[in-house]
C-alpha cells in the first residue's frame, strides 16, 4: 500500500492569569509527523488533528485556548506526476 507522510502543526493561544500582569497570553505549539496510507480521508485528518487540540488544551487548565492547526501533505514532482513522499 501507498504512503504519505502528512506534517501536523498545532497552535494553541490563551490568557493565563499572572500575579503582578495586567495581561498575560500564553503561547504552545506541536510539530508532529505521520506515515500514512495514502487512501487517508479528511475525517481521519480531522480525527488526528482533535487529539492533538486535546493534547494542548491541558496547558491551559480552566482557560479555553484558541486552536489553530495546519496538515502539510509533502510531494513532489516526477516524471510530470505527482508523487507522495512517504
Amino acid at each position: 500500500m501507498e504512503e504519505i507522510k502528512v506534517e501536523f502543526e498545532v497552535k494553541a493561544f490563551g490568557e493565563e492569569m499572572k500575579e503582578d500582569y495586567e495581561e498575560a497570553i500564553k503561547s504552545c505549539e506541536i510539530f508532529r509527523t505521520m506515515t500514512l496510507p495514502k487512501n487517508t480521508t479528511i475525517d481521519q485528518l480531522e480525527s488526528i488533528v482533535s487529539e492533538l487540540f486535546d493534547e494542548m488544551k491541558v496547558n491551559y487548565a480552566d482557560q479555553k485556548p484558541q486552536l489553530g492547526a495546519k496538515i502539510v501533505l509533502r510531494s513532489k514532482e516526477e516524471n510530470d506526476r505527482v508523487i507522495s513522499l512517504g
